[in-house]
């Protein structure tokens, strides 16, 4: 993933942080119950590259972005439709942060290592349709 055209700061740091989710929840859980969007979210919020911006105004549906499960459902479709899904998950990843706590993420990761579901861990049953609400 860090090859001859991912050798930035945003691009390290992104993978990094796969790699720190990873390790706090726990491999075989996050390959088999952390959705793609979270974890592509929970990268992204140290990925500042401006591709992932979304417009100005928009603000993307939360349920939409859930949908986006594993990774055959989050990288299909053109480069578009991906860079889009970035941008999306970034964005509803840090208005979740946002209302749980930034300071919250290891220990829900933590939780779910331990054997809490992802709705559980992470208090996904209250998180709204629209991100931001």
């Amino acid at each position: 993933m860090i090859g001859p055209n991912g050798q930035n700061v945003d691009v390290v740091t992104h993978e990094l942080m796969h790699g720190e989710t990873g390790h706090r929840v726990g491999w075989l859980q996050r390959w088999l119950h952390l959705p793609v969007w979270i974890d592509e979210g929970i990268s992204m919020q140290v990925d500042y590259r401006s591709r992932y911006e979304l417009p100005a105004g928009e603000i993307p549906d939360a349920g939409e972005v859930r949908k986006l499960n594993t990774v055959s459902e989050f990288f299909s479709g053109d480069e578009k439709t991906v860079v889009s899904n970035y941008a999306r998950a970034k964005y509803v990843v840090a208005s979740w942060l946002a209302r749980v706590g930034d300071k919250s993420l290891y220990q829900r990761l933590a939780r779910m290592k331990n054997g809490e579901s992802f709705e559980e861990a992470m208090g996904m049953t209250e998180l709204p349709a629209r991100a931001g609400q």
